[in-house]
C-alpha cells in the first residue's frame, strides 16, 4: 500500500514538474501576446506613460472579475460566477479600447472646427500649411494637439505630408477629415482659396453634428429597451432567489435546471446585442 502510494505522489510529482513550467510559459506567452495587441489598439489613444500600465490592468481583468464574482455570488451560484466573471475579463477590455477611440474621435471631431477656423485665419495671414499646423498645435489641446504634432513630426522625418495627413485620416476617420485632407493637397497641386474651403467644411461639419444628434435622439429608445431586456432578468432572478429560494431550486440543483440556466443567459446575451446592433448608427 505504502509503495502504491508514493508511486502515485511519484507519478504526480515527475507529470506536475513535466507540465506546469510548460503551461506557466504558455500562459505568459499568451498572457504577453494580449498585452502586445491590447497595447497596439491603444497606442492612440491613452498617454505613452499609461499604454502598458493600462493595458496589463486589462490583461487581469478575467482573473480579478473572477475572483470578485465568486465573492459576490451566493453558494450554489459561486461556479456561474466564475465563469460569468472570464467571459466579462475577455470582453470588457475590447469595449473599453472600442469606448477610448470611439471618445476620441468624438473629441478630435468636435475640436476640428475650431482647428480649421485657426488653420483658415492663419492662411488669410499669409502663413503656409506648416506654419497653420503648427499654430493649431500651439493652441489647441490634446486630442487634436497630439494628433497634429504627429503630422508635423512625422514631416520633420522625412514622410511627405500627404502620407503624413493620410496616416491621421487612418487614425480619426471621418468625413470631416477626408474633405480637408482632400481639400489641402488639392490646393498644393492645383490652388485654390483654402479659407473659403475651410469655411464651407465648418459648416458641414456643424450641419452633420446636428443631423448625428437628431439620428441619437430617435436611436435612444432601442438602447434603452436593449438595456432594460438585458437587466431585467437579472433582478428578476436575484428578487426571486432571497425572497423564495426554493423556487430555483430545480434550476440550480439540476442538470437540466442548469443548462436552461446557461441557455437563457446566452439568449439574453445575443438579444441584447442584436437590439444594440439595430438601433446603432455609424456616425456620418
Amino acid at each position: 500500500m505504502a509503495l502504491t502510494l508514493f508511486i502515485v505522489f511519484a507519478a504526480v510529482a515527475i507529470l506536475g514538474y513535466a507540465v506546469i513550467p510548460n503551461i506557466y510559459n504558455t500562459t505568459i506567452v499568451l498572457a504577453q501576446k494580449r498585452e502586445k495587441k491590447l497595447a497596439t489598439k491603444m497606442e492612440r489613444l491613452l498617454p505613452r506613460s499609461e499604454i502598458k500600465k493600462m493595458s496589463r490592468y486589462l490583461i487581469f481583468a478575467p482573473v480579478a472579475l473572477a475572483v470578485a464574482l465568486f465573492l459576490l455570488f451566493p453558494g450554489q451560484l459561486k461556479l456561474f460566477g466564475v465563469l460569468f466573471g472570464i467571459v466579462l475579463g475577455f470582453i470588457i477590455p475590447s469595449m473599453y479600447t472600442k469606448y477610448l477611440q470611439k471618445y476620441n474621435q468624438s473629441k478630435f471631431s468636435d475640436q476640428l472646427v475650431d482647428a480649421l477656423m485657426i488653420m483658415s485665419s492663419s492662411f488669410r495671414g499669409g502663413l503656409s500649411l506648416v506654419q497653420a499646423l503648427e499654430a493649431v498645435v500651439d493652441e489647441m489641446p490634446d486630442p487634436i494637439n497630439a494628433e497634429f504634432s504627429t503630422v508635423l513630426g512625422e514631416n520633420k522625418m522625412g514622410v511627405s505630408l500627404e502620407e503624413a495627413l493620410n496616416h491621421l485620416y487612418n487614425r480619426m476617420p471621418s468625413s470631416a477629415m477626408q474633405q480637408m485632407i482632400t481639400s489641402i493637397l488639392l490646393a498644393r497641386e492645383t490652388g485654390g482659396n483654402l479659407p473659403i474651403i475651410f469655411t464651407r467644411i465648418v459648416n458641414n461639419i456643424r450641419e452633420t453634428k446636428k443631423i448625428q444628434g437628431q439620428i441619437d435622439t430617435l436611436t435612444m429608445q432601442g438602447k434603452i429597451q436593449g438595456i432594460v431586456m438585458a437587466l431585467l432578468p437579472i433582478g428578476f432572478g436575484f428578487v426571486v432567489y432571497s425572497s423564495n429560494r426554493h423556487y430555483l431550486e430545480t434550476m440550480l440543483n439540476t442538470d437540466v435546471g442548469r443548462m436552461m440556466l446557461i441557455y437563457a443567459v446566452v439568449s439574453e446575451t445575443i438579444g441584447a446585442y442584436m437590439i444594440f446592433r439595430i438601433s446603432a448608427i455609424k456616425d456620418v
